[in-house]
């Protein structure tokens, strides 16, 4: 599988023991503040002119989005020049949010800014059970955690003299916005974290007590880790001192360590994540007429020691062999938020577990991103461990893995005898009327797939396997096609069965016994309407993890999912749940949907909608006018976060995404929805339903809940049969060539529409303005029609006046 992993610029040797990772969610840190003093500092800093140099592949500069809250004007745009400066210097897919607010601070506080959250190890983090600030986990992952919301938020105290030019001219009596911006924005790049003290200890203010990235990287002046909880407990007396000590440093893999201001009186907000350089952008206190609209180098190392300036590797974890060879090619991609022009790279590899070494160095040659080369193996059989080390022009060491050689790669030569890994989410309802489905699965090995298969029986019979194709990493699909086959059954039955390269064709069967079985769905006669109240509707539905029953918490039967629903096998596909009602509906112009239901699924992030990446699981009701070949919602898909009793309910007893709390019948809420407003469908279509639950792969709850279900409930059509409700009559019934249509039974009836319809909806004939006062029958052609079931729809301009069932021989 394909490990693309941003690595962090570190010093080995520093990681502490951790305890088990907890998930990845976010947490708020209080915000360091920026003090003002009378004195006069007549300084100014230019920016440094900026000549980007090619970043190895990077291309995205660090982008701003601002939401402004009381800004005078000429302070927006001291503002966004302040931006323009940061934006030079690092990098991320992914922009930045900042919200800034214009407003009166208490206390002697010029500004204050903080992340808006933090996050601890997600996919890309280097460091376990870290804390790293919103905007820097969103660059490592390549992932928006944070939705609409701001990923730093700032204030700017309106009562103080601000100078809002960008010359650096700014006047003895005033304080410089772009310096205090420059300075506010780097705490919310990276200059926060969880230190605090409280009655004579230190502590981190969290309730997992963890460091964040920048705490992660604090020492004293005997190379002691502060967040090393086996050196310093926390809270204790011992870390207090330390916080206190005025002898703090970030350790960085820069020759020189960075002073950290740790005065002997604890100074809330500003001991710990400011520096003690004398004049520059990261001191705590500002001064009058100072101007400093360059970070300082030990700013910028900070912030790239900490994540801002990374390494991605691109690399396929080699495979095992079994037959010994000479060599083993391998190659590695480089891209950086850096020139690496003058990098080497070599892999270092052993077969004793690191005991002994030896290594092989790779060249760049096809391109200047990627590296190239192969470690010498001989007739060795066994286990080969290995890693990446990379050294750039300026003596700065890069490992992959990051921990290496503690974590590494590893390979077997040998035979083998393990079979893949096989992951798949069954398919538990397939169409009579379109038998075409798609089967997919996740399928791994260590030394390779040779082949996915579907092995299937119909009726019983076990029929010719089909083979799944890879086109998308491992995973497997392929569109299994009955429609040839005879249909006799109430169900398919298949398995899917992977094997491996090896020489024994090690394989693995899914399930482990026996077959997945499918359920073959038929479409009902259609109706005009439908309602049901689930106490006599179990042959009304055809389901896949829904059933209808009596639920603890419900005083009768209702439709209802799993409970708590099941989750994905599968990373990026849902797993769906659904139920089809049988009975097709022939949409009234406005016709309604109205049914009674509560939803405890996992809600999404905060101001995502549907089909956003992050809007994680959702139900939905979706309609079909080709009887199912392919269905379109009836209104987006939702989630517990439409309904605020819903969501506080789903989150009142969550643990790892996963909600315990049960649903009730106090929590029904009423639901419409218009058939034709703004749908797919249209007056006189006939539409089969179905409501489904789509779950991801992490994160449950109690599920989804219907009850009393009316479809176009004004107009009366048992579940049974079609009904005419006037004395118009269509005959003969069955015909061979052409059939009537009489009209002469129905009083104050001038004119009709006659619309036919064959039983997928599809129009066959229409005739407006057919008259039938004066006379009695309409002959209606159809020898040029195909032998089958029709339907025969009698309109008076405004409405359906009767719909009747025909059969042409």
């Amino acid at each position: 599988m394909k490990r693309l992993l941003w690595i962090l610029i570190f010093i080995s040797g520093f990681f502490s023991a951790y305890a088990q990772k907890s998930k990845d969610s976010g947490i708020v840190s209080e915000s360091p503040i920026n003090i003002p003093t009378d004195e006069v500092n007549d300084i100014f800093v230019k920016p440094r002119v900026f000549s980007p140099q090619l970043k190895s592949g990077q291309t995205n500069n660090l982008n701003f989005e601002v939401t402004y809250v009381g800004f005078p004007e000429e302070a927006k745009q001291a503002f966004e020049y302040a931006l323009s400066i940061w934006g030079n210097f690092f990098t991320s897919t992914v922009p930045v949010k900042v919200l800034a607010n214009w407003e009166s601070l208490d206390g002697n506080v010029l500004a204050l800014a903080r992340p808006s959250t933090f996050h601890i190890n997600f996919e890309g983090a280097l460091l376990p059970d870290v804390y790293y600030p919103v905007a820097l986990a969103e660059k490592l992952s390549g992932e928006n955690k944070n939705g609409g919301e701001a990923d730093i938020i700032c204030s700017f105290n309106k009562n103080y003299a601000w100078y809002f030019g960008t010359d650096g001219n700014t006047p003895s009596t005033k304080y410089d916005f772009v310096s205090s911006v420059l300075h506010e924005i780097a705490h919310g790049l990276g200059f926060s974290g969880f230190f605090k003290t409280n009655n004579g200890k230190g502590y981190f203010n969290n309730s997992n007590n963890l460091p964040s990235v920048y705490d992660y990287f604090v020492f004293n002046a005997l190379e002691q880790q502060l967040s090393d909880n086996s050196v310093f407990n926390r809270p204790s007396n011992d870390l207090y001192k330390e916080l206190t000590s005025d002898n703090l440093k970030f350790h960085s893999t820069a020759i020189t360590d960075d002073p950290i201001y740790a005065p002997t009186t604890w100074n809330n907000g500003a001991s710990i994540y400011h520096l003690e350089l004398g004049s520059g952008m990261m001191d705590a206190y500002a001064n009058r007429g100072e101007a400093i609209h360059d970070p300082e180098e030990a700013t910028l190392e900070i912030l790239s020691e900490i994540g801002w300036k990374s390494i991605l590797f691109d690399f396929d974890k080699l495979k095992d062999i079994e037959q010994p060879t000479a060599e083993i090619p391998v190659e590695i991609g480089v891209f950086a938020d850096f020139d690496i022009s003058g990098t080497t790279m070599e892999v270092v590899y052993s077969t004793d577990y690191f005991a002994t070494s030896d290594s092989a160095d790779l060249n760049s040659i096809s391109s200047p991103n990627k590296f190239t080369g192969a470690m010498q193996t001989g007739s060795f059989r066994g286990n080969l461990q290995y890693y990446f080390k990379m050294v750039t022009d300026e003596g700065k060491t890069y490992n992959y893995p990051s921990r290496a050689p503690e974590k590494k790669f590893a390979l077997r030569i040998g035979p083998d005898f393990f079979a893949p890994s096989v992951v798949h989410n069954p398919v538990k309802i397939i169409s009579k009327n379109h038998p075409v489905v798609e089967l997919s699965a996740l399928a791994d090995d260590n030394l390779g797939i040779k082949s996915v298969k579907i092995e299937y029986k119909v009726n019983g019979e076990l029929q010719e396997p089909v083979t799944l194709e890879n086109n998308e990493g491992d995973i497997y699909k392929c569109l299994l096609d009955l429609k040839a086959q005879p249909l006799n059954g109430d169900v398919v039955e298949y398995r899917i069965i992977a094997e491996d390269k090896s020489a024994r064709g090690n394989k693995k069967i899914v399930p482990s016994s026996g077959f997945y079985t499918a359920a073959l769905f038929r479409p009902n006669q259609p109706v005009r309407s439908y309602s049901t109240d689930f106490e006599d509707a179990l042959e009304d539905f055809s389901t896949a993890d829904f059933s209808i029953s009596k639920s603890t918490g419900f005083y009768s039967n209702i439709l209802h999912t799993r409970n708590p629903y099941p989750v994905s096998e599968v990373e990026g596909e849902k797993y769906n749940l659904v139920a089809n009602l049988k009975y097709p509906v022939i949409l009234e112009e406005n016709g309604e949907m109205t049914f009674d239901e509560v939803v405890l699924v996992e809600p999404g992030e905060t101001n995502t909608a549907y089909t956003d990446e992050m809007f994680w699981d959702y139900v939905i009701i979706e309609g079909s006018k080709d009887n199912g070949s392919t269905w379109v919602p009836l209104k987006n898909g939702y989630d517990s976060g439409d309904e605020t009793s819903w969501q506080e309910a789903f989150e009142s007893s969550l643990t790892n995404n996963t909600s315990a709390a049960n649903a009730n019948e106090d929590m029904f809420l009423k639901h419409t929805i218009n058939l034709t407003l703004n749908t797919a469908f249209s007056a006189g279509d006939t539409v089969l339903f179905r409501f489904r639950l789509a779950s991801d792969n992490s994160g449950s709850g109690w599920g989804w809940a219907i009850d009393n279900l009316e479809i176009q409930k004004g107009f009366t059509t048992g579940s049974d049969d079609l009904v005419a409700e006037t004395e118009i009559n269509v005959y003969p019934n069955p015909f061979s060539g052409s059939f009537y249509v009489d009209c002469s039974g129905v009083e104050n009836l001038n004119e009709v529409d006659i619309l036919v319809t064959d039983m997928f909806g599809k129009t066959v004939y229409a005739e407006k303005s057919v008259e039938a006062f004066y006379a009695d029958k309409k002959q209606v052609d159809f020898s040029d029609k195909a032998p089958g079931i029709y339907l025969v729809n009698i309109s008076d301009g405004n409405r359906i006046i009767s719909t009747n069932k025909i059969i042409k021989n």
